[in-house]
């Protein structure tokens, strides 16, 4: 019952937080509406607009009290004046004062906390989504797009909430208090609600300018960003040419002398939007001092009060400029999210994955049948359609239990074939089937569950993801015949500890994961290459055949001539066209 109520009250501060983005950063933000039971704690998710109500009611609230504690110093102010004093009103300020503050506080912090479930809320919405792209939609993101649009954006999103917030907050408390001067002086309302209309005019336009060279230095400081990635990355290919590092240095400065100028003209706009604020804060209490007596005489004896009332009209004031700046900032953030997500939308192909009932069994498959299976790399931007490498005629058939070696050149199509047979890439033309079930050109989640792999570009995890106790023992049973138990952490479920090993060590580990999944077909592209003489020939012929004898399907793509008689296929692929050379019988292709 407690995780239940936690996990209602998160989705109702979420969907109050998207309340409230929408409504101060004028952003339509999707919002798709969930059926709930007759549970009575459920009914609280249908009434998200009562929390709405509820902030909203504490903003008139605070606004109230920070009103009368200028009215209690004006009261006081007059009878001081008249020689007299009240206790009332010296209580009645204190009593205000300690109101405000806490109506203040209490506002801000959980307008924040609603708009950061909200956030987390989109962090695991959009990160969902990722999962479900294929291999070739995330190549077609750069490494920064993916970052920025799952990570980056919500910091600087984060950091400008607290600020908008409490701008918001400043807002109506302005307004009450610009209600407690029209009740003063009506006439000094009006000279008030002029310079701030110009105020208002002013920074509209400045706000446009501003918001484009942010995008600019956004756009800007992504590019730096990745060029100083590549710096680290590519520090060795660096260090070995003079030209190529003066080159690269001489991007990296371009990068930032831009960012420079950006920024610069950046805050040189904010610095006049804060300055043309502060210049119209101290122009309405001019007015009042100079004008106002001149214009309306017999307003001279509340002058005085009417300047406080002024005055205090400064700091709301100030607050509301301080969070515009912040609230582009967060609008750049909020519509960078939201374009990311509806980049990796437009990629997701809904009707390829069908419901988990839906999905056939396939574990115990006999045979993969593979016919005239055809798939085009995409091409960059103003390069034609014939430059793009392809996979052609891709006609073969993989029996339960066998052993399968490809061959071929480096950028013959090797890994992409692998990459198109295991459905990280959809293919473009053919049929693919496992026995008499037909698979999706975005394969269902049932076949890729065929798979375990070590790619030649593979990723190794700090933890070991989806193994159970029987898991984590094949691991460390594994970890022990290849060689390098010793050299990782007691503990595998919490730590691998993999960044201290070297490459072929951490191939090493990156099979023993692979195995240790038992799933039923293994595919290792390359993996003996950074291998010792030793365990290659351990490889070849004693880890293969003892897996082929326990029924796995064995796919390995190689090079090592010497050990060919091993497989019971053996393929070779040239410029994307894949050919039988032998098979266990000794008949060629």
């Amino acid at each position: 019952m407690t995780d239940n109520v936690s996990s209602i009250d998160e989705q109702k501060r979420s969907e109050v937080g998207n309340t409230i983005l929408r409504s101060i950063l004028q952003i339509p933000l999707e919002r798709k509406s969930k059926k709930t039971s007759g549970n009575p704690l459920l009914k609280w998710v249908r009434h998200e607009q009562i929390s709405i109500r509820g902030l909203f009611a504490i903003a008139l609230l605070s606004a109230s009290f920070g009103t009368a504690v200028v009215y209690f110093l004006n009261t006081e102010s007059k009878l001081v004046g008249e020689q007299r004093y009240s206790t009332f009103a010296a209580v009645a300020f204190i009593v205000a004062l300690i109101a405000y503050r806490f109506c203040q506080r209490f506002l801000i912090s959980k307008a924040s906390e609603s708009i950061e479930a909200a956030l987390d809320q989109w962090r695991r919405r959009i990160a969902t989504k990722v999962a479900q792209l294929s291999l070739r939609d995330i190549e077609d993101f750069s490494a920064g797009g993916l970052a920025d649009g799952m990570v980056k954006h919500y910091g600087p999103l984060s950091q400008a909430i607290v600020t908008i917030a409490a701008g918001v907050e400043c807002l109506t408390l302005l307004s009450f208090m610009y209600l407690y001067l029209l009740f003063l002086s009506p006439l000094a309302a009006l000279m008030v609600a002029v310079i701030g209309v110009l105020s208002v005019m002013g920074y509209m336009n400045l706000a446009e300018r501003l918001g484009e060279t942010m995008g600019a230095s956004g756009a800007t400081n992504a590019r730096l960003d990745r060029l100083s990635e590549a710096g680290i990355l590519g520090a060795k290919e660096l260090r070995f040419s003079e030209e190529k590092r003066a080159q690269f240095l001489d991007d990296s400065s371009t990068a930032s002398k831009e960012l420079y100028v950006g920024r610069a003209r950046s805050a040189s706009l904010f610095a006049e939007v804060l300055s043309s604020g502060t210049t119209a804060s101290y122009l309405m209490a001019g007015s009042v001092i100079f004008i106002l007596p001149i214009i309306s005489p017999s307003e001279n004896q509340e002058v005085s009060r009417i300047v406080m009332a002024v005055l205090f009209l400064i700091g709301p004031i100030g607050g509301v400029i301080g969070s515009l700046q912040q609230f582009s900032v967060a609008r750049f953030s909020v519509l960078g999210i939201l374009d990311f997500e509806s980049r990796v939308d437009a990629c997701i192909d809904t009707a390829a994955e069908p419901s988990l009932a839906e999905q056939q069994e396939l574990s115990d498959f006999k045979k993969i049948t593979i016919d005239g299976l055809s798939y085009k790399h995409r091409v960059g931007e103003g390069m034609t359609d014939d430059l793009a490498f392809t996979v052609s005629k891709l006609t073969l058939e993989i029996a339960r239990g066998s052993l399968v070696f490809i061959t071929g050149g480096n950028g013959s199509g090797k890994t992409t074939i692998m990459r198109v047979l295991t459905g990280l890439y959809p293919r473009d033309t053919g049929t693919l089937m496992v026995d008499d079930v037909k698979i999706n050109r975005f394969p269902q989640q049932a076949y890729r569950n065929l798979f375990s792999s070590v790619f030649a570009d593979f990723y190794l995890f700090s933890r070991a993801y989806a193994l159970d106790d029987e898991g984590l023992a094949r691991l460390d049973n594994w970890l022990v015949r290849l060689g390098i138990r010793n050299k990782l952490p007691a503990d595998l479920e919490k730590d691998l500890g993999g960044n201290a090993l070297s490459t072929g060590q951490r191939k090493r580990l990156a099979l023993g994961l692979a195995l240790a999944e038992d799933r039923p077909i293994v595919i290792l592209d390359e993996w003996a290459a950074d291998q010792d003489p030793a365990t290659r020939k351990t490889f070849y012929r004693e880890i293969l055949p003892e897996l082929k004898a326990a029924g796995k399907t064995l796919i390995v793509v190689t090079h090592d001539d010497r050990y060919f008689d091993a497989a019971d296929y053996h393929y070779h692929v040239e410029e994307g066209v894949i050919s039988l050379v032998t098979q266990k019988d000794g008949e060629a292709s």
